[in-house]
């Protein structure tokens, strides 16, 4: 389908090279269509940038509901949480750091407040997950569900990084080892934090 070519297209532009490097031109010309076809599909180049976001973070999203709906135990729902994002984030860690280049920008307030928007459904998801867990007294009651959400990102974007990972990747270290002891961390410490 033609959207989905100019979706693919955007995407890979937009991963590469952040939202003002790149024109409806260029998009058109990678998904070879005019740009008449992206106006009618997208109306503008940030409804296409969004609708790119929207397709990069659905699929966590559907996972996450999966899980909250699923009849398991929240440390277990937490534990495949960490597995998929640990998962999702190495191995494209381009789609990660594109949407936090993009947040980063406050150029585009409006751009900005859609990005929010969308990664906001993935969050309620999460803290959904984690506030479960408290009610069922899985999870301590006190515990901060939004700084587990911030420290969960917070550390799968300092090691994915190209720069900042090559102050915590160790001597010798490749990139599976790495993110196994990146995905181990994540255990121990969301595991020790939220379990009574």
């Amino acid at each position: 389908m033609t959207s989905e070519k100019i979706l693919s297209a955007a995407a890979e532009l937009f991963m590469e090279r952040g939202f003002d490097a790149v024109s409806v031109r260029e998009i058109a010309g990678k998904a070879g269509v005019n740009v008449a076809l992206i106006n009618y599909h997208f109306q503008s180049k940030e409804n296409l940038f969004l609708s790119v976001l929207e397709d990069t973070v659905s699929t966590s999203r559907m996972k996450l509901n999966n899980l909250n709906n699923a009849d398991i135990p929240s440390k277990e729902k937490l534990l495949q949480v960490i597995d998929m994002y640990t998962e999702k984030i190495f191995t494209n860690c381009r789609g990660y750091h594109f949407i936090q280049r993009e947040l980063a920008d406050t150029q585009r307030p409006e751009l900005v407040d859609g990005i929010t928007k969308i990664i906001n459904k993935n969050s309620a998801e999460l803290r959904r997950l984690l506030e479960d867990g408290q009610k069922n007294k899985e999870f301590r009651k006190e515990a901060d569900v939004d700084m587990v959400n911030a420290t969960l990102f917070g550390v799968m974007y300092q090691a994915t990084h190209a720069v900042l990972k090559k102050r915590w990747i160790r001597p010798g270290e490749d990139d599976i080892t790495f993110k196994e002891r990146t995905r181990k961390y994540l255990i121990d410490l969301l595991t020790g934090y939220l379990i009574k």
